[in-house]
């Protein structure tokens, strides 16, 4: 018994010796007499002409397609994705640059994350596209730890028509998820020029607060600066919905439906005239909200002179035209939102404001003065 233990000892060592000695060998850098300098040499002259991208991974797979100087994603109902995402990455291909040669024996691509998804591999495989022409196939694999990771970073790579891996350094962050390609802002406007905020229930019920003659500093109507909100910075948080609102899902207008579930409308209505309205329901644990906007001549008003020297005011008919973009734009989609951007939209004044004769008093003062 203790041979036989001693046998499969013996062999188990012998196996994890042999492993380790395969790694080093495929990870040892060969000698290179031709100048590998760049993973793709001709890529960054034919990027201007790549008009679909593919990406293949275990976890998803999907196409973003160049419609004029828009990139959509296809299996997502065509929905703009994020062009700065899609412009980082093309670059980032382009630029990736070889550091060593590696192995080209396909039975160790495995080990270096690079045997490809037909394989059931994790890697992500990246196809550019001019038409039907390919420009570019790329297999990212294994990610090399390296003791500084605050430049660029180092993958095994292939090309998917080779077998030789490549060691290559680059700023090579393709996300393999569709959704985190969608452009998730929705809208970008600014506090400073929001003058005032309604919120109506289903009932007609209104909660309104207004800017307070000064910027970032807002209150309810009949209380102004004596606004007590249910936490310091709600007032300044529903003012702020619509800066750099981002969303967490998206679907087209046709295929959705709200059920039984009420709707509240919001306007959020700024010194210049722009209206933008949402209208929001609670389904399922999710805040579902459709946007359209409109120019409201007779809210224009004077701003806050603090306001007015930040140059974030617009003329009556660049608003005409804010509020058409966003209209085109926005209406044809149903945006989902978390909680904390949902429920800012769909607040009661009940959830706002908390009245003066609610608040908690301080203790007495016991100590007598100390």
């Amino acid at each position: 018994m203790i041979k036989k233990l001693n046998s499969l000892t013996i062999l188990f060592i012998v196996t994890i010796v042999m492993v380790v000695l395969m790694m080093i060998t495929i990870q040892r850098p060969n000698d290179v007499s031709e100048d590998y300098s760049i993973l793709f040499p001709e890529l960054f002259e034919q990027l201007s002409g790549v008009d679909t991208i593919k990406f293949k991974s275990a976890q998803d797979e999907f196409t973003l397609f160049k419609q004029d100087e828009d990139w959509l994603v296809k299996e997502r109902w065509s929905f703009p994705a994020d062009f700065n995402l899609v412009k980082r990455a093309l670059i980032d291909i382009a630029e990736a640059k070889i550091l060593e040669r590696k192995t080209d024996n396909a039975e160790h691509h495995l080990l270096l994350g690079v045997e490809g998804v037909e394989d059931g591999g994790e890697s992500i495989q990246v196809t550019l596209l001019n038409g039907e022409q390919q420009v570019a196939d790329l297999i990212l694999g294994t990610e090399r730890e390296i003791a500084n990771n605050t430049g660029p970073r180092q993958f095994y790579v292939r090309r998917s028509n080779e077998d030789r891996v490549w060691l290559a350094e680059g700023y090579l962050n393709i996300n393999p998820l569709m959704l985190n390609w969608i452009k998730s802002e929705v809208t970008n406007i600014d506090r400073a020029r929001i003058a005032q905020v309604n919120i109506i229930q289903p009932n007609g019920q209104t909660a309104t607060i207004v800017n307070i003659g000064k910027k970032d500093k807002f209150g309810v109507p009949e209380m102004m600066e004596k606004t007590i909100f249910k936490y310091d910075q709600l007032g300044y948080d529903i003012a702020g919905t619509l800066n750099q609102l981002r969303m967490e899902d998206v679907q087209p207008l046709t295929d959705f439906s709200r059920g039984d579930s009420e709707v509240v409308t919001a306007e959020f209505i700024t010194f210049d005239g722009l209206k933008v309205i949402t209208e929001t329901s609670f389904i399922d644990g999710f805040y579902y909200t459709m946007f359209r906007a409109e120019y409201d001549a007779s809210a224009v008003q004077a701003a806050p002179e603090d306001i007015q020297q930040l140059d974030v005011l617009k003329t009556a008919a660049l608003v005409k035209q804010e509020a058409d973009t966003i209209t085109e734009e926005l209406k044809p989609w149903v945006y989902r939102f978390g909680g904390f951007v949902g429920t800012n939209m769909m607040r009661a004044e009940a959830d706002i404001i908390t009245k003066s004769d609610q608040v908690i008093p301080m203790p007495a003062d016991i100590t007598g003065g100390f």
